[in-house]
């Protein structure tokens, strides 16, 4: 179980603030043997998520299937909870890497619009397989995602806008706000805060093909307004 997090420097209603901080993996591996050790529990549990979803995810079917022993299991990973975290960890950081490679490889015809619903496609689809890892863990670690990014709590920074940057220089030229700056600070921001309300309140949208189209023409019109 998560351990509370209280921070007396940011009165709540008690006067203290108190946040679950979502599971984490226990330590790092060093050595090269728990690395694949860790390797293999992490794609194991991917395996299990996808194929039978989070209900399958117990201690005794992982170890059966990693080949990893259950004592070993603990000792880096505490919780499901926290090797649910890493695993998604890595498949956002997958979802990144290859959505930068994608808008860069965009034809020369595609237009600002077609990047930009490429890009909220992409990443309502992250949360949307956030939701599908397990329900219970995109909640309260998007709920604590928001308290970070609202500064409520102090921890590590947000991800930064690289996609939103990569977009804005791919098609620059369409781009013609006066404050390039100020605009892909918006955008990632928007993006970003809208799609975890999604999440976290109306979960069914992240699938509908309106809420691209809505949100896409939303972020087209930030960055083509020339009026100061």
């Amino acid at each position: 179980m998560a351990k509370p997090l209280i921070d007396e420097s940011r009165p709540g209603a008690n006067g203290v603030l108190q946040v679950e901080v979502p599971a984490r993996q226990r330590k790092e591996p060093r050595q090269a043997r728990s690395v694949v050790l860790v390797n293999a529990l992490k794609q194991a549990a991917r395996r299990i998520l996808e194929r039978h979803g989070r209900g399958e995810l117990v201690a005794m079917r992982l170890a059966e299937e990693s080949g990893v022993a259950i004592s070993s299991i603990y000792e880096y990973f505490p919780t499901m909870e926290s090797l649910i975290a890493a695993i998604y960890e890595d498949y956002r950081n997958e979802v990144r890497t290859e959505l930068l490679a994608r808008i860069a490889a965009l034809p020369a015809v595609t237009t600002l619009y077609d990047g930009i619903v490429l890009t909220i496609e992409v990443g309502l689809g992250l949360y949307h397989q956030k939701i599908r890892f397990d329900p219970g863990f995109s909640v309260r670690s998007t709920h604590y995602d928001e308290l970070v990014r609202l500064d409520a709590i102090d921890t590590a920074e947000e991800p930064s806008g690289s996609v939103t940057e990569a977009l804005m220089r791919r098609f620059a030229e369409e781009v013609v706000v006066p404050d390039k700056d100020k605009a892909q600070f918006l955008v990632f921001h928007a993006l970003l805060a809208v799609s975890r309300a999604i999440l976290l309140e109306r979960p069914a949208y992240l699938t509908e093909k309106d809420t691209v189209k809505m949100l896409a023409r939303m972020v087209h019109t930030l960055l083509t307004s020339a009026q100061p």
